[in-house]
């Protein structure tokens, strides 16, 4: 998938870091693919890949898409950035997320500004973070004037691209351990302090899904939310949509929001780490159900999910109104049981949830009042899977959501019970 011997360089050299991603790549590739402007190429950097994702890729049997793959995992997506910098024959790099989606127009509003009378070092699209189950308060960033201080401001790597030589000047992409602030943000930090400059595009061409922002993404990959956007592209009143979003970020000031870029407080590595058990991919190791387990809380980064800290054994239910649980025990039909704790009795109806994406109601049995809120006993049957971890993830109604400035529901511990299959069930 190399570009013909003698053929003309294309003017983009597009990089998309990937691990574990498989077949939910595809919609990302395919937001490359549909751009107007076609004078690029695409470098698929795989961080070590083991899985499908080659095979995916390699598929796609397009001339303009490259598969490389790095030998020793970075675990961030510093390596493969830096691996597709240097296999790169464009005279500008862009970068996309494996999870994100650009507009059709996004390159072509790039090569504006480097084609323009003051062509920047850095040329950067306004973005969107979509935030998971359509939370208000999405984050609009990359919308701002010529001339204007942008040193408050972070912008996500598929949002901004750069000269080739940038790299020569503020030197490549560092590794996370290395960092006291994310790899992304030590990047732009560098290319800030080198006095390179940036212009924007004026317009929202990027629509991002961190994964960051969704508790376990790497357990389990999945593609909906990518696969929606890349329809709604090309659906009637898109940009009705999104001027929308953009309206509604600056009226509950998520807009431009300026970054806290002192990072002095953190040790090197540690928010690569925190980032990385958001995804899932610190996830405890994964045990055999046997007689049954008890899971306890433990303090972690759950995103948008839950509150970092349990209190008093019980996990607090955070912004998401579908938060997940991960049970790291396989095995076959289990009975789960919790109890749940809210400051008001009509949250504590039946629990309507997904376990492996099939659907289950957990029940309440008996309900009582302490101290300080109201708690009842849940049971639900679920099938845990044979040889991986299950992920729960709760459909909570509006009296068990979290609202402002309070929690509405409490998780206890989780205590499961195998189930033996009968005789005349097997029959």
């Amino acid at each position: 998938m190399t570009a013909a011997a003698g053929a003309a360089a294309p003017f983009f050299s597009v990089v998309m870091a990937t691990y574990g991603r498989g077949r939910h790549i595809l919609p990302s590739i395919r937001s490359v693919l549909g751009q107007s402007l076609a004078d690029f190429e695409l470098l698929v950097v795989g961080d070590a890949c083991t899985d499908e994702t080659e095979a995916v890729v390699r598929a796609l049997a397009d001339p303009r898409v490259r598969w490389l793959n790095l030998e020793t995992r970075w675990g961030s997506q510093s390596g493969p950035n830096t691996a597709g910098i240097a296999a790169a024959t464009g005279e500008v790099i862009a970068y996309l997320g494996h999870d994100d989606i650009w507009e059709p127009d996004h390159l072509s509003r790039l090569a504006a500004l480097y084609r323009s009378d003051q062509p920047p070092d850095f040329a950067v699209s306004g973005s969107i973070f979509h935030l998971p189950s359509r939370i208000p308060g999405s984050q609009v960033m990359g919308l701002f004037d010529d001339g204007e201080d942008i040193s408050p401001y972070f912008f996500p790597p598929s949002s901004f691209s750069h000269r080739k030589a940038v790299t020569l000047t503020i030197g490549p992409w560092r590794r996370p351990m290395d960092c006291r602030a994310p790899v992304d943000e030590d990047f732009l930090l560098r290319a800030l302090a080198a006095d390179m400059t940036f212009r924007s595009t004026g317009a929202v061409t990027l629509h991002k899904f961190a994964a960051g922002h969704r508790y376990l993404s790497y357990v389990r990959q999945e593609s909906g939310e990518q696969k929606a956007m890349l329809a709604d592209l090309h659906a009637s009143g898109h940009a009705e949509r999104v001027a929308a979003l953009i309206a509604d970020a600056r009226r509950l000031g998520s807009f431009m929001v300026k970054s806290d870029r002192d990072f002095s407080r953190y040790a090197p590595g540690e928010l690569a780490r925190r980032n990385a058990e958001r995804k899932g991919l610190l996830s405890r190791a994964v045990t055999p159900l046997g007689r049954g387990a008890t899971l306890r809380h433990r303090a972690e980064e759950a995103a948008l999910d839950w509150r970092a800290r349990p209190v008093l054994g019980f996990r607090l239910n955070g912004r998401n109104p579908r938060p997940r649980l991960l049970v790291p025990v396989t095995g076959g039909r289990a009975r789960l049981r919790f109890v749940a704790a809210c400051r008001d009795a009509a949250a504590l109806g039946p629990i309507d949830m997904t376990c492996n994406h099939c659907p289950v109601v957990a029940l309440p049995g008996r309900c009582w009042h302490g101290l300080v809120a109201w708690f009842a006993r849940y049971e639900v049957e679920i099938d845990l899977q044979p040889d991986g971890p299950t992920i729960l993830e709760l459909h909570l109604s509006e009296a068990q959501r979290a609202i402002p400035k309070t929690r509405r529901l409490a998780l206890g511990p989780l205590h499961l019970r195998p189930i033996q299959a009968s005789a005349g069930r097997d029959g």
